[in-house]
């Protein structure tokens, strides 16, 4: 079986994540503590993640709804697998999974659709800034996390400034042209292999680039960040259950700090289920707020098996109702398989 050298790289960083959590860690008290959990939370926590990835599908139809007009009833579970896949699988093939299915099954534009889950995705990380923001207002001056918070911010508004830029003044036709004009001097057969080079990635730019067209029209985007907003609200929720199903008291408000920092560490490149990084952010969070290691772990660890069993299980019904396999999902969607 061959494997990629990103695949490679990938689970070397995971293994480093993991040996900085086994590192010290007190097995049987991470297991007491994981069996004092109180499962009468998880009603809670399951209706939260239910309710975040619901507005996910409200964000979504907005985000395309200038391309397709496609009933919410099917974006939600769509999302709902979305979210599944991006947890089993690596490389966030649930991005892709979406941009595929929407595309296949409305006869629209897969790129232009991509690139709009892209945008998805750098609101995502405006409204992350404005949580830690508020989080570290409110109960913390960390200096790191001050840092996290200033890169967070120059990254995630860079991103949304760069994507209007180029949106508003798309240049690629011109720049793609300029090319064609210079390989034109080459030999012939370069010459057309270049031309058709060219005029494929062009279209493919094009088709990218229209997919941010959202950022023309305020009021819809004023929606789509209060839709936004709102997921990451019912995010807090359901890592707020989860603390307190452990019988931990803390302020509502801290979770806010908690949840963008562990976000914002979750796009640390890693093997499926984000497995390294994201135990390391809960770690580092709540070492700020005196819970030690093995309480955090316990706390990372519960609520990401129940968020991957409810979605795991939105995903498998509605694929099987749209006789969508596992293996079709592995060739057509995943990049590297491409």
């Amino acid at each position: 079986m061959k494997i990629s050298f990103k695949r490679i790289i990938l689970f070397l960083i995971t293994c480093l994540f993991l040996l900085l959590i086994f590192i010290n860690l007190d097995f049987l008290e991470l297991i007491k503590i994981i069996k004092n959990f109180n499962c009468k939370y998880i009603i809670l926590i399951t209706i939260s993640i239910i309710c975040s990835l619901s507005l996910r599908g409200v964000c979504f139809k907005q985000l395309i709804s200038k391309t397709i007009n496609a009933p919410l009833k099917n974006l939600i579970p769509l999302c709902l697998t979305g979210a599944a896949l991006n947890i089993i699988l690596p490389a966030r093939a649930g991005d892709f999974f979406r941009a595929w299915y929407t595309g296949a099954k409305y006869n629209a534009d897969k790129i232009k659709i991509l690139g709009s889950i892209i945008l998805e995705r750098i609101l995502d990380g405006i409204i992350i800034f404005f949580l830690l923001l508020a989080g570290l207002i409110t109960h913390n001056t960390n200096p790191l996390a001050l840092k996290l918070l200033y890169c967070a911010g120059f990254f995630f508004i860079s991103c949304l400034l760069i994507a209007f830029l180029i949106f508003k003044y798309n240049k690629t036709d011109t720049i793609c042209n300029f090319i064609k004009e210079k390989a034109d001097k080459l030999p012939k057969t370069i010459s057309h292999i270049i031309n058709n080079f060219i005029s494929y990635i062009n279209k493919l730019l094009n088709s990218f680039i229209n997919g941010f067209e959202i950022l023309l029209y305020p009021k819809k985007l004023i929606y789509i960040l209060f839709s936004v907003f709102g997921i990451w609200f019912f995010e807090c929720l359901c890592y707020y259950f989860t603390i307190q199903g452990f019988g931990i008291e803390v302020n509502p408000t801290v979770v806010l700090f908690i949840i963008s920092f562990i976000a914002l560490a979750s796009m640390i490149p890693s093997t499926s289920i984000f497995i390294g990084p994201y135990q390391i952010a809960v770690i580092s969070a709540f070492s700020i707020y005196g819970i030690n290691k093995e309480t955090a772990i316990a706390i990372s660890v519960t609520e990401q098996a129940i968020i991957t069993l409810t979605v795991s299980i939105c995903a498998t019904l509605f694929l099987v109702k749209n006789n969508i396999s596992y293996k079709e999902i592995k060739q057509d969607v995943i990049p590297s398989k491409k």
